[in-house]
């Protein structure tokens, strides 16, 4: 996969997760099914796309309710234990 199909993939992922937090914020619902306009050419269109619907329940779970990435938590952790991270 090319480097411009990984942005692309990424750049879905995190439009979705805002998007989520946005309708959440703004009490409404997310039609996660419609799938925004990033590019128009076909390929880096349907990265994004795979991007958009590869994000979880639990991801999005995570971004709304401020919960950490697993080696954010393992960093506290370690600092909260006194042990040297990394």
């Amino acid at each position: 996969m090319g480097k411009n199909w990984q942005w692309s993939y990424q750049q879905g992922r995190i439009k979705r997760l805002k998007a989520e937090v946005e309708a959440t914020m703004n009490g409404c619902v997310l039609n996660a099914h419609v799938v925004p306009l990033h590019s128009h050419c076909g390929t880096m269109q349907s990265h994004f796309a795979k991007g958009w619907h590869s994000v979880t329940p639990s991801e999005i779970y995570s971004k709304l309710h401020g919960h950490s990435s697993f080696e954010a938590v393992k960093k506290r952790l370690a600092q909260r234990l006194g042990v040297k991270y990394g």
